[in-house]
C-alpha cells in the first residue's frame, strides 16, 4: 500500500471516529422535564411532544437542584411548593414559566368504608378556618393565607349523616395516622432537627386537636401509599395528594384543604416561556 492509500485510511477511520463521537454526545431532540415519581406531573409531562424524556426523582429538593445545575431543562411541580423552593432554596436562577397547567384540588384521602370519620373530619377543618388557624399557619408557610377568596367545593355535597363506627373507633382509640411522604417541603418534611414539619403536618394537628386525638404521622413511599391505607396501616393520607376520577374509584376525599396547580418552572436564561414551547 502506498503512502497516500495509507494517509486516506487513516483520515477515513478518523473521520468514522469522529462521527460516532458526535452522534454518541449529541442531545435528544426535545427536552428534559424532571417530575416527583408517583405524582400526576408525569402524566402531564409525557402529554407534550417536545418533551423527549422525562426523568423521575424521590422530592423537589433533587428536581429544582437538577433544573438550577442544567442538568434537566424544565421542572413540572406543585405552584406553591414551586414558589417556596425557589425562594428558600436561594435557587436564584430559576422562574415560573407560563399559566397553571391545569388546577388540583387537594384533600385527605381516607377508605370508602370511613364515612363518619371524614365527616368529622370536614367539620374540624371548617372550624380551624373559621376561627383563624388555618390563615395563621397559611401565612407562616406561604405568607398569606392561601384559601383567602378562594371557593371550596364539597367533595360530596348534600349527604346524609354517616352512621358507620370509623368516628367512634378513633375517639375511642385516641388516635388519628395519617400517611405522608415526609418529602415535599413546604408541605410534608423533615427540618434541620429531623422533626416532620410542613403545612400539612401542621393543619393535620390542628384538626386532630379539634377531635379531642393525638396526631400520628406515618412517612412512607408516595407510590405505595394508598394501597398502604387500604390495607389499613394507617387512617388516611394527609400529604397533599390530589383528587382524581381514578383515586375516587378506590378512596373517598374530604373537602379540600387547599387548592393549587401544576407549574412549569425553568431557569431564567431558558427559551421555554410556557407550555405552548414544548408544543
Amino acid at each position: 500500500m502506498t503512502k497516500k492509500g495509507i494517509w486516506t485510511g487513516v483520515a477515513a477511520v478518523a473521520i468514522i471516529i469522529l462521527l460516532l463521537l458526535v452522534l454518541g454526545t449529541s442531545k435528544k431532540e426535545g427536552y428534559t422535564v424532571a417530575v416527583v415519581t408517583g405524582t400526576t406531573f408525569e402524566k402531564e409531562a409525557r402529554k407534550f411532544p417536545g418533551v423527549a424524556e422525562v426523568k423521575l426523582y424521590e422530592d423537589d429538593n433533587q428536581t429544582l437542584t437538577e433544573l438550577s445545575t442544567g442538568r434537566v431543562d424544565a421542572v413540572i411541580t406543585d405552584r406553591l411548593v414551586a414558589l417556596t423552593g425557589i425562594e428558600k432554596g436561594g435557587y436564584d436562577n430559576l422562574k415560573l414559566a407560563g399559566d397553571l397547567l391545569y388546577r388540583e384540588t387537594i384533600a385527605v384521602a381516607l377508605s370508602k368504608e370511613d364515612d363518619a370519620l371524614r365527616q368529622a373530619i370536614n367539620k374540624a377543618l371548617n372550624q380551624i378556618i373559621a376561627d383563624g388557624t388555618y390563615a395563621e399557619i397559611s401565612r407562616k408557610y406561604f405568607g398569606t393565607d392561601i384559601m383567602l377568596d378562594v371557593t371550596r367545593p364539597v367533595t360530596f355535597p348534600n349527604e346524609a349523616p354517616a352512621s358507620d363506627d370509623s368516628l367512634e373507633k378513633v375517639l375511642k382509640e385516641g388516635v388519628l395516622s395519617f400517611a405522608m411522604s415526609g418529602g415535599y417541603p413546604p408541605f410534608n418534611y423533615y427540618n434541620e432537627k429531623n422533626e416532620l414539619s410542613g403545612f400539612d403536618v401542621e393543619i393535620a394537628k390542628a384538626v386532630c386537636k379539634k377531635l379531642g386525638v393525638r396526631y400520628k404521622p406515618v412517612t412512607t413511599a408516595w407510590d405505595g401509599i394508598i394501597e398502604g391505607l387500604r390495607a389499613g396501616r394507617y387512617d388516611g393520607v394527609w400529604g397533599s395528594m390530589a383528587i382524581t376520577e381514578g383515586r375516587l374509584n378506590i378512596v373517598d376525599f374530604s373537602d379540600p384543604y387547599y387548592i393549587s396547580g401544576a407549574q412549569l418552572v425553568v431557569r431564567k436564561d431558558s427559551p421555554i416561556t410556557g407550555t405552548e414551547s414544548l408544543q
